[in-house]
């Protein structure tokens, strides 16, 4: 039988801390604990994973590839004791408890703060935890129970996830204010602007290169960026244009900074819903959340805030 690492949760506790400081002695004293203790908890997990989890260095410590392993499954570690905890404790006959919820950044933008609202007005006994990533990235902490409930797009349903259709985004060329030339754009016009995009790793990129790919198009890109925000701030200050959905843009088109169009032919659709966990499918302050937040977009939407 192999040998069974009997973990002490404290030891990863200190080793978290010593990751995000980078420095034994500002560890301990965020800790309140003496640093021999810090560095013997340290010593302990190398010694028994008998590996090395940091390098040290004449300014503090830094990860090897190791310590960057066990620094990620530490997070989730934590993540699902918190969530297991909020589990036990919930009842499934009332509203009440703690909802984790996920949004991508810019839907969460608009969502989050309504539905905030929305739940101390009509459920105080309900506490909200935000988590903020992308679609994948949620849907991966979804799958290791680190969150109950996510919005994201094009929503895996699964036999440990239940979801549920928010609305169909369709896809727009941006541009900054006074660039946009004409009502509406064909793919093949979308694609030979001078293009701001992520990288082939985004799944909206993915989806976008897809659809060239069938039209026999090669998207002209003059920019990659990682994170929309960084992307947007590209776009508004005209050094190129991006595909996009609306509801990315929903701020900088009220602020007048940003404008956009759609495309039509082929017209691009991409669906974003909400994504629950089976386990949690069952209980009031997720079941009274997830419709909130389909009442809150139904709302935008009907404003034609959202398009």
């Amino acid at each position: 039988m192999a040998n069974v690492w009997h973990l002490d949760l404290r030891f990863l506790r200190y080793f978290a801390c010593v990751a995000e400081e980078k420095n034994l002695t500002h560890a301990a004293k965020r800790l309140r604990i003496a640093q021999p203790a810090v560095s013997r908890a340290i010593q302990r997990l190398e010694s028994d994973l008998n590996v090395e989890l940091f390098v040290r260095n004449a300014r503090g410590v830094e990860l090897t590839e190791a310590g960057r392993i066990l620094l990620e499954r530490t997070y989730i570690i934590f993540n699902q004791i918190q969530q297991t905890q909020n589990d036990v404790k919930g009842k499934n006959d009332e509203p009440r408890g703690v909802v984790s919820i996920g949004m991508p950044p810019t839907p969460g933008q608009f969502i989050a703060p309504a539905l905030l609202s929305w739940v101390k007005e009509n459920y105080p006994d309900i506490e909200l935890h935000f988590f903020e990533g992308m679609s994948s990235t949620l849907q991966q902490r979804l799958n290791n129970n680190e969150i109950g409930l996510a919005v994201v797009h094009d929503p895996l349903d699964n036999a440990d996830i239940v979801t549920s259709e928010l609305l169909i985004e369709k896809l727009w060329v941006v541009g900054k204010t006074g660039t946009i030339r004409q009502s509406s754009y064909t793919l093949a016009e979308a694609a030979a602007l001078p293009l701001i995009m992520p990288s082939r790793t985004n799944r909206l990129r993915l989806l976008i290169d897809n659809h060239a790919d069938k039209q026999g198009l090669q998207l002209n890109i003059v920019q990659n960026v990682e994170g929309v925000l960084n992307l947007k701030s590209l776009v508004k200050e005209g050094h190129g244009y991006s595909i996009l959905t609306y509801g990315a843009i929903i701020s900088e088109a009220q602020q007048g900074n940003i404008e956009a169009a759609p495309i039509e032919s082929p017209q691009i659709n991409w669906t974003l819903g909400t994504a629950m966990r089976r386990d949690q499918s069952r209980k009031q302050a997720f079941i009274v959340v997830r419709e909130a937040i389909h009442a809150i977009v139904n709302n935008l939407v009907a404003k034609s805030i959202w398009k």
